[in-house]
């Protein structure tokens, strides 16, 4: 099957896709774009128009994330046409939600529990199992860091209480996009080296993992340092079964290394300094 790249895109938005395509052609990938917009609405003649309506394409999807459900839907569609994702559907679920990929690295990662669904005092209750807070709280996928002290971080000697309100706000601001149910995290005390507008950034790199290599590590911020040897985590791809995948991991006070976030590759934002070309050709230029 050839290889090619579908852009998940919504018409009429700004996304950060066009210098990928580029990129893309530029290694002689063909290219085509599903309408998220058509696909969330059911839409699906209309979601894939730009797709041949015949063939064996193999297609590393690239865009916004999507649920298991709706990737599935993506999926059955597809194949409806004689092609296939890069990704299937359950290995895309391995690597979004932190209750698939957590017990395979919970030895290198922040103790956590979760819930399903938004019940705060159920996610209190099993927090408890993590000792006293700071805690960090998202959902099976994603945080709000964006609002740090009122929907992400619980600091100590928060009550039940501070719990719920901001577990209530982590659920406001995901809004429909909420993933499943709560999950609590032991907070880890990680090496600040700057800050963003939103609060301190850390020293965190992001790891793109291909069928089970290493394939580029770039800092998660603009900041000027040296890419360490990450070698060393190269056994941890072998831990997630899916053929493209990121590890976000960052130093930790003591020095020592934490994963911090895991993500299905298709749906990973790239790091400023990583070029695409370089990490498609990795991936895409050889089976």
């Amino acid at each position: 099957m050839a290889h090619a790249i579908l852009f998940g895109r919504n018409p009429g938005q700004y996304d950060t896709f066009d210098v990928e395509a580029d990129a893309a052609e530029a290694l002689g990938l063909d290219t085509y774009q599903v309408d998220l917009a058509a696909l969330l609405s059911g839409q699906l003649a209309r979601a894939l128009e730009a797709v041949p309506e015949h063939g064996a394409l193999r297609l590393l999807y690239r865009g916004w994330m999507l649920t298991e459900e709706e990737y599935a839907t993506l999926d059955e569609a597809l194949r409806e046409r004689g092609h296939r994702l890069f990704t299937s559907p359950e290995q895309y679920a391995a690597a979004h939600y932190l209750p698939n990929w957590y017990p395979r690295l919970a030895p290198y990662t922040a103790r956590s529990v979760w819930t399903e669904g938004t019940d705060a005092d159920e996610a209190w209750r099993a927090a408890r199992a993590l000792g006293s807070p700071p805690w960090l709280i998202k959902d099976h996928v994603k945080s709000a860091k964006e609002r740090w002290s009122e929907a992400c971080y619980v600091p100590a000697g928060a009550t039940r209480e501070d719990f719920a309100r901001i577990c209530a706000a982590l659920v406001e601001e995901r809004g429909e996009r909420f993933e499943r149910g709560l999950v609590v995290r032991r907070y880890l005390p990680l090496k600040v080296f700057g800050r963003t507008p939103t609060g301190p950034a850390h020293l965190e790199f992001r790891l793109f993992f291909g069928r089970g290599r290493l394939l580029a590590a770039e800092p998660y911020h603009e900041f000027d340092v040296e890419v360490p040897d990450f070698t060393a985590f190269e056994p941890l791809g072998r831990r997630v079964d899916s053929p493209f995948f990121t590890l976000d991991v960052a130093m930790l006070e003591d020095g020592g290394w934490a994963v911090v976030e895991v993500n299905d590759g298709g749906v990973s934002g790239l790091p400023p300094g990583l070029d695409p070309r370089l990490l498609f050709e990795a991936l895409l230029g050889a089976g």
